[in-house]
């Protein structure tokens, strides 16, 4: 098998040339880096990953816990997260909590024992203190969940959920509806909590409160969206004309249940989601639901990740960052009448 000394020597450079070429840190000259990387596809040279992060005490491996693999929500961000890592040679760990705690504990430990660079915990639900020890001076992105704690190696990209909620009720206040129903995220995920505020927040400025509208509290599933629809929503002897549900998975359920039962959408009851996921566009009718920047939000975290990583290597100094993203309705057939 070819090392760095062979593409040297077929090169006519220096190891330490060979080195700059592959590493970018130092300026080669055209001419010397294109002899170079003929030689190194000549010889079908592949560099040690292990030999490397040995010599400059880097695994090249990143963590990312989800709360549910199945949910596209978390493929989006997944897939972003993934597109930054291979441009910076970084293999992906990924992991799912199921949106349970103590999982999300085994986890950063198992994480901590395979040695990895740093973590992206998205929507984590354990205690912020728990969370802040078990980074244990690991580097750490937490995405989908504003913390109030302030640790230098912890970075939060979050999204303005309150804004978002707030623009879909003041849509569906605006199309005339006066009764609702609400299919929440649960009460342990501060997102799910913000989208339910915002919502909620827009419609008492109307007046619209108490009987008017009905909340209900669901796994961010699509059983979920389906079960509440048709065992409780629909069965309401005042039904609501219009129905948020707390992600797009929930809303599909929720759809589903309505025609099941012979409704139509939206003329008999309208109904929307939040995240804007790929499917949401697609179901019958189109999904009316709140955008989120998955896949940016994906590549920011990596982004904030990567550089914090690099500043601990250096000894650097490193300060909590916390970034908003910002959302925006998307109107589509389930509440356009």
């Amino acid at each position: 098998m070819p090392n760095m000394k062979d593409v040297a020597k077929r090169a006519g450079v220096s190891v330490a040339t060979v080195s700059n070429v592959m590493s970018g840190k130092k300026y080669v000259s055209p001419e010397l880096k294109r002899v170079v990387l003929e030689s190194i596809d000549a010889l079908q040279y592949r560099p040690s990953k292990i030999a490397r992060s040995l010599k400059i005490r880097k695994s090249f491996l990143v963590g990312l816990l989800v709360p549910d693999i199945t949910n596209p929500y978390f493929a989006e961000i997944a897939r972003g997260v993934e597109s930054i890592a291979l441009e910076h040679d970084y293999q992906m760990f990924l992991c799912n909590s199921d949106g349970r705690s103590y999982r999300e504990e085994e986890t950063l430990i198992s994480f901590l024992g395979h040695g990895v660079d740093g973590v992206i915990n998205v929507a984590p639900r354990m205690d912020e203190e728990l969370l802040a020890d078990l980074s244990n001076g690991m580097p750490m992105v937490i995405l989908d969940r504003h913390l109030k704690i302030e640790n230098p190696l912890i970075d939060v990209v979050y999204t303005n959920n309150f804004k978002g909620s707030a623009q879909l009720a003041r849509h569906l206040l605006d199309k005339g509806h006066k009764r609702f129903a609400c299919i929440s995220g649960p009460k342990d995920v501060p997102s799910a909590v913000r989208r339910l505020q915002g919502f909620c927040s827009e419609l008492e400025k109307d007046g619209i409160k108490g009987e008017k509208l009905k909340i209900y509290f669901g796994g961010f599933k699509y059983e979920d969206g389906f079960k509440i629809m048709k065992q409780y929503i629909l069965k309401l002897k005042i039904r609501p004309t219009a129905v948020f549900a707390g992600n797009d998975m929930m809303a599909w359920g929720a759809i589903e249940a309505a025609k099941q039962n012979g409704l139509k959408i939206p003329e008999d009851i309208a109904i929307a989601g939040f995240d804007n996921v790929l499917y949401s566009s697609l179901v019958i009718p189109s999904m009316t639901t709140v955008d989120q920047p998955k896949y940016e939000a994906g590549r920011t975290a990596m982004k904030l990740l990567l550089e914090k990583i690099i500043k601990k290597q250096h000894g650097e100094y490193v300060d909590t960052r916390k970034i908003e993203l910002d959302s925006h309705l998307i109107v589509r057939e389930s509440t356009q009448v």
